[in-house]
């Protein structure tokens, strides 16, 4: 009797220190906006716009090019907020705005200035892109290019294939998505926990999807048919953890075996996982750059045909 009671308390003290991992997890603290001096940022515009059925407000940034109607959207990732890289992202932004695009950044529901407090790695998150879509598509911008980092990316790519302005998104820049769901909260189970793996990872995990109310839904390769013909940008790195052939690498074959229209994919060979702007910032705005001009190149090509 007495070695089932204590089997009991510490399968309850497993299961306790797991849910309590899990929910720090999935409610990181909030990287809040920092004031950005006017002699660092192009000029800007504070805009917000209310997502989900609980109308929560999502706060960001609109950096105009005048009279331009086509704008880059940019999401950031897991634990981040509307500057990717902080005060580093300004110049992927000004080089964008000099190239006729405007620029729109947000804060994701549970990050830096926007409501919530859950991340849920790409569910919320997705209906937050297609809210900053509908924002857009209501005032004056014609052609979108979704551009997201890590679990922003993978909800990018998502929001594409679900909204109703399909066709007004000429591009996806996608850095670093995952193609599964289970492959990104396993990184971020194994790189957020200082628990034993045993018994403890697969514990913690099980709670993380539970909490966040997600499941394989969130697959982006198995979203791949709806996904072409856009076109895309897949940016990676040579981290071992998430491996680029379970993820990026892997849309990319797939995208380009199934798609009529050319896959672009770049590996910066950066060592860890989501830093290939911070490795190779230069020729990463390039490829970004050269991209963006492609795709309105291509859809001005379609307009005429």
């Amino acid at each position: 009797m007495a070695v089932i009671y204590i089997l009991v308390l510490v399968l309850a003290a497993v299961a306790a220190i797991s849910f309590f991992s899990a929910w720090r997890i999935t409610h990181p603290a909030k990287v809040t906006t920092p004031q950005i001096s006017s002699n660092i940022a192009p000029d800007y515009k504070n805009i917000s716009f209310t997502v989900g059925e609980g109308k929560e407000k999502i706060n960001g940034w609109f950096f105009p090019y005048s009279g331009s109607k086509k704008t880059v959207v940019m999401v950031h990732g897991y634990g981040k907020n509307r500057l990717q890289f902080e005060e580093q992202t300004f110049p992927l932004i000004a080089r964008l705005n000099r190239e006729g695009f405007n620029v729109m950044t947000f804060d994701l529901r549970g990050s830096g200035n926007s409501s919530g407090s859950t991340s849920t790695f790409g569910k919320n998150e997705t209906v937050d892109i297609l809210g900053a879509v509908k924002y857009l598509k209501q005032r004056t911008t014609e052609q979108i290019i979704l551009m997201g980092f890590s679990t922003g990316a993978s909800s990018c790519l998502s929001a594409l294939t679900q909204t109703p302005y399909k066709d007004s998104i000429i591009g996806v820049i996608a850095d670093s998505p995952y193609s599964n769901i289970d492959n990104y909260v396993d990184y971020i189970v194994e790189s957020s926990m200082w628990l034993p793996d045993i018994p403890f990872k697969p514990a913690v995990k099980f709670a993380v999807k539970k909490i966040s109310k997600i499941d394989n839904s969130l697959d982006v390769i198995s979203k791949m048919s709806s996904i072409i013909p856009t076109p895309v940008l897949l940016i990676d790195g040579a981290q071992d953890n998430p491996h680029t052939d379970d993820n990026t690498r892997l849309i990319y074959e797939m995208y380009k075996r199934k798609s009529p229209v050319q896959a672009h994919y770049w590996n910066s060979g950066a060592a860890n996982y989501g830093e290939s702007y911070l490795s190779a910032q230069d020729k990463y705005i390039d490829e970004v750059v050269n991209f963006s001009n492609e795709c309105v190149e291509e859809a001005a090509k379609a307009v005429k045909k």
